[in-house]
């Protein structure tokens, strides 16, 4: 609930401000926001969203090669018949396989970097809606399974119904900076895919499209996933590595559970896999753009930073990881960019287009190729003081 709550207020109109910042620059974010103001200070912006992009991309990483290992491993029945004790160990063996899981990113890493190097993405990206159409489908078929499992009713009410005795500053922080993260606001991929647009494209119409899209495959995720928790006795609250012991909980007690386990994992990983090419680019992009690199440099450093970065992440999940501030690198990592540099970002992102930029002048550029939508005045009082307030308010006490 607090999640679709800031969606509405916060993370749309933040989505649609920051995407018509770029269209309206035409450039990266590293220089786009000087260059919209005239004042260069600005730029610093763009390089918090950069920042904070490099760094998610380093963890997100590590993910990507955990759905790898997952999809290889139902590939070739390893996990085959693991009851679901034997499937918390099995993910735990896994995490802990620094260096199994250090070399499937570079390998992650590796592809990736030729395929941008090559400009194959494209090809990769047109095909994206027929992989996630079939996601969607899959996710659908197994999410009416799930709700004829013994103890189904208890996830709907766990997922579905809000407990009000939880919900407090520190909630909704996590769910400001997982909304950020998950619709791509305050990372510079959204200023910089707005640059890539031309004055006729309907910016509004487009976003909320993006924005429904993401959270309709995240409803449909979780009721999925938390009937099968309860039903199989799992902790919903138990972290990162929920979705594998539920996902492969599920198909072992699925007819066929092995191949469609290896259709989930493929169409998870090709999904996950898209998206850091798109993050690849945007950043290559701001930096060819900002110190004028070559194309092959630019992407170079950017592949490095995120494949050498991942390291001390991988770490984080073996027997001896490193602590800085009470933390292994993974939360640490997870704890600034989600509650300190989203949230930070979204607000400099909400002043800049309400003040620096102007309602009068933002409205009437989100209004071109937008056909009949007026944007009303009322937006006015809700960009500049709503989004900015909200944010400011969550983020002070959130880390206190």
């Amino acid at each position: 609930m607090v999640y679709l709550i800031l969606l509405f207020i916060v993370g749309l109109p933040m989505m649609i401000i920051e995407i018509g910042l770029g269209r309206m620059s035409s450039s990266t974010t590293l220089v786009g926001f000087g260059k919209i103001s005239k004042q260069p200070i600005w730029n610093g912006l763009g390089w918090l969203g950069v920042l904070t992009a490099q760094i998610i991309m380093c963890y997100y990483v590590m993910i990507l090669a955990w759905v790898a290992v997952y999809f290889i491993d139902n590939l070739t029945g390893n996990i085959s018949g693991l009851g679901t004790e034997d499937l918390e160990r099995h993910f735990i063996l896994i995490a802990a396989n620094s260096k199994k899981i250090v070399i499937f990113i570079f390998g992650i890493m590796t592809i990736a970097f030729l395929i941008i190097r090559q400009g194959l993405q494209s090809g990769l990206e047109r095909y994206s809606k027929y992989m996630i159409f079939t996601f969607i489908l899959l996710l659908l078929g197994l999410a009416i399974w799930a709700s004829t499992l013994q103890g189904a009713g208890l996830g709907y009410k766990w997922y579905l119904l809000p407990d009000f005795s939880k919900i407090n500053l520190e909630v909704i922080l996590s769910a400001l900076g997982q909304l950020f993260f998950s619709i791509g606001v305050g990372m510079a991929i959204a200023f910089t895919f707005g640059s890539y647009t031309n004055n006729r494209e309907n910016l509004i119409t487009s976003t909320g499209w993006i924005v429904f899209m993401d959270t309709f495959i995240a409803v449909l995720a979780g009721l999925l996933i938390f009937p099968a928790i309860f039903s199989f006795g799992l902790s919903p609250e138990s972290g990162p590595n929920l979705i594998f012991i539920t996902m492969t909980s599920i198909f072992s007690r699925l007819y066929y559970g092995e191949f469609l386990g290896v259709m989930f994992f493929l169409l998870l990983f090709l999904a996950g896999f898209t998206s850091l090419l798109s993050n690849l680019q945007v950043l290559t992009n701001s930096f060819q753009d900002k110190y004028k690199l070559s194309f092959f440099n630019a992407l170079f450093f950017v592949s490095a930073f995120i494949a050498f970065g991942s390291i001390p992440v991988v770490y984080s999940f073996s027997d001896s990881p490193l602590i800085v501030f009470g933390m292994t690198v993974f939360d640490l990592l997870d704890f600034v960019t989600n509650k300190i540099m989203l949230p930070l970002s979204g607000l400099f992102i909400a002043i800049f287009g309400a003040y620096v930029i102007g309602f009068k002048k933002l409205k009437a550029h989100l209004e071109l190729g937008a056909e009949n939508i007026n944007i009303g005045n009322y937006w006015k009082y809700i960009i500049q003081w709503v989004i900015p307030i909200s944010i400011l308010i969550i983020f002070i006490n959130g880390i206190n």
